[in-house]
């Protein structure tokens, strides 16, 4: 009897813990909301004589300092620009020699080295929010040693080609001027932040490596010779020449000397075989060349032939440029 009644309370018991754990509910849990710094929402600080600011929210941490260095340089490009524009900085030449899209993706290639993390925050589960400061001075200091560096650079490459061939001179000086014109854009931050610098100076010696380059591009003419028979293909290279805006002359004195030989045969199947040779000349140094097999159906006149060969010879010029059938390496506009 006892043992009925000790089971019968075990079974109230044990239905009792099991409808309390049914019907009952789990707390709601507690969302605590993100409290967002009012730095971040606020308007960035203006620059200052010492400081330049800049903010971004990314991702990560990481990301947000390289995008807050983006809107520090990107207002930086801002103000060039304003100043290109109402101030006249740049005057006489540079006004076609440098154009607001440049400088904005000169300054966009600008690295911000000197920085400080002023504020960072996790505003929400994949979001980081950062604002830094850059010290203008040291700024500035590392844009002019750049400057400076880049300035030597252009004047030893300048002097190492002094003495040599037309087209290695013509070819450095081309690519001297264009560094040279890519530092248009620091010399006018430099300017903007220090009050002191020579602009004028450096915007002299970029117009100078220009100046130089035109003066050798003018001294690139281009003398085209022939046998009788490729009288057609010295043609449609000194055309080709020509329209490309590079002076063609009548005498080899200073000249590059284009000399081209043929020869040809007509073999079976009545097929014309016609063997252009380009060679290039600097004075008595050869500095390109290139050899053209064309063929051509034989029709009883090698008239004929080259007319037709003279045609197909100014396809590959315009399919495959002039380096490639002269022999040579001209940096092409």
């Amino acid at each position: 009897m006892q043992t009925r009644y000790l089971i019968r309370v075990l079974f109230m018991l044990l239905s009792l813990a099991i409808f309390s754990g049914c019907g009952g509910s789990k707390p709601a849990p507690v969302v605590v909301k993100k409290v967002v710094p009012a730095w971040v929402d606020a308007p960035l600080p203006q620059d200052t004589k010492l400081y330049m600011y800049g903010m971004g929210i990314e991702e990560t941490r990481e990301l947000a300092i390289k995008a807050a260095l983006s809107d520090m340089v990107a207002k930086l490009g801002t103000t060039i620009e304003s100043t290109f524009e109402s101030n006249q900085i740049v005057q006489g030449s540079y006004s076609n020699l440098v154009v607001k899209n440049q400088i904005k993706s000169d300054v966009a290639k600008i690295k911000v080295n000197n920085y400080t993390v002023i504020e960072s925050t996790k505003i929400s589960y994949r979001e980081f929010a950062v604002m830094l400061k850059s010290d203008k001075h040291k700024f500035v200091q590392g844009l002019k040693q750049n400057l400076n560096m880049s300035e030597k650079s252009i004047d030893e490459k300048y002097e190492a080609v002094k003495s040599s061939d037309t087209l290695l001179r013509y070819n450095t000086k081309k690519e001297l001027s264009l560094q040279a014109n890519r530092l248009v854009s620091d010399i006018l931050i430099i300017s903007e932040l220090d009050n002191s610098f020579d602009v004028k100076k450096h915007l002299a010696y970029v117009d100078t490596k220009r100046q130089q380059y035109l003066q050798e591009s003018k001294n690139l003419n281009f003398f085209v010779s022939g046998n009788t028979k490729s009288q057609k293909f010295v043609d449609n290279i000194k055309n080709h020449l020509a329209q490309n805006g590079y002076s063609v002359t009548n005498s080899k004195h200073n000249s590059l000397h284009v000399k081209i030989q043929t020869k040809d045969r007509v073999s079976r199947g009545d097929i014309a075989v016609v063997t252009m040779n380009v060679s290039v000349y600097d004075k008595s140094s050869r500095v390109g060349g290139k050899s053209f097999v064309l063929k051509e159906r034989y029709n009883g006149s090698m008239e004929g032939v080259y007319k037709n060969a003279s045609i197909h010879l100014n396809q590959d010029i315009k399919a495959l440029g002039i380096n490639e059938v002269l022999g040579i390496n001209l940096k092409m506009d």
